[in-house]
């Protein structure tokens, strides 16, 4: 499935998975009774989006969210931009549980075109929640928290470019070498906050990436000393999360390789549910 090949490179300098996530999960309780519901049609899978599913993985994203800006209060900068994240994570999380349930449901008929008894449907959607629940759950939660950490950072360092006005790329201890990013942080690469670079190239632009930035007021890096490559952000990460308010953007294929009328599906859900 896609999201193996994506989530699969990884940028090799990080290191181990956060400990705190404590393996990310949506309760078996829930799912037993979304297969139920999927199985008796109790919904619409493609025009509508299962209330519970969809809170439960909310709940891990802000969650996330929470964990990569650690304690904030009300009166606190950037609490209201803490507050759009987790409206865009409504977003995502809509998208993610439309396309799920209808993986699900796509598990419904044999192969000549019957209903399969509820056990045997169960039986082959096992592999399905597996991928959904456990292994790409914990590395979207895994990322969420490391981007919401860069978000968190980015609007620190928007703030203090008056006295510190560059950003460098931070060197990594891990024994296992990512190239691409290696070119920057081997020549201690230093940008201004506001440089452009940074919107082609940053940590965090690959999946549970853990590199990061020190804001500094050393000189940058001449315009002939920053490597060029044409190395892309993964799909989802092309986006700086301290500026839009997106954990992931919306070239993520939840959004981009979404269902037909995923869009509508989750505009209508979302407008009943604010």
């Amino acid at each position: 499935m896609v999201m193996n090949d994506l989530y699969g490179k990884k940028c090799p300098v990080c290191h181990p998975r956060n400990t705190a996530a404590g393996g990310i999960s949506i309760s078996a309780e829930i799912m037993a009774k979304v297969l139920r519901d999927i199985f008796e049609k109790k919904f619409n899978v493609r025009e509508d989006i299962d209330g519970e599913l969809y809170e439960a993985t909310l709940e891990i994203f802000n969650r996330a969210a929470d964990e990569g800006f650690t304690s904030i209060e009300p009166d606190d900068p950037e609490f209201d931009f803490l507050e759009q994240i987790r409206g865009n994570n409504e977003v995502f999380s809509a998208f993610r549980t439309h396309r799920m349930q209808n993986d699900i449901a796509a598990q419904l008929l044999d192969t000549d075109g019957r209903l399969k008894p509820f056990p045997k449907f169960q039986e082959d959607v096992q592999s399905i929640i597996g991928e959904y629940n456990t292994n790409w759950l914990q590395t979207e939660y895994d990322t969420a928290v490391l981007r919401a950490h860069q978000a968190a950072d980015w609007k620190k360092f928007e703030r203090d470019s008056d006295i510190m006005p560059n950003l460098r790329w931070m060197p990594t201890t891990s024994v296992e070498v990512d190239e691409i990013h290696r070119q920057f942080w081997s020549i201690r690469l230093t940008l201004p906050v506001n440089d452009s670079f940074w919107k082609y190239h940053r940590p965090g632009d690959r999946w549970n990436c853990k590199c990061s930035l020190e804001q500094t007021d050393d000189k940058p890096t001449p315009a002939d000393g920053i490597p060029v490559t044409d190395e892309k952000p993964a799909p989802g990460l092309d986006n700086n999360p301290g500026e839009d308010g997106k954990l992931f953007s919306d070239s993520h294929p939840y959004i981009a390789d979404a269902y037909q009328g995923a869009g509508k599906a989750v505009e209508t859900f979302l407008k009943k549910r604010r």
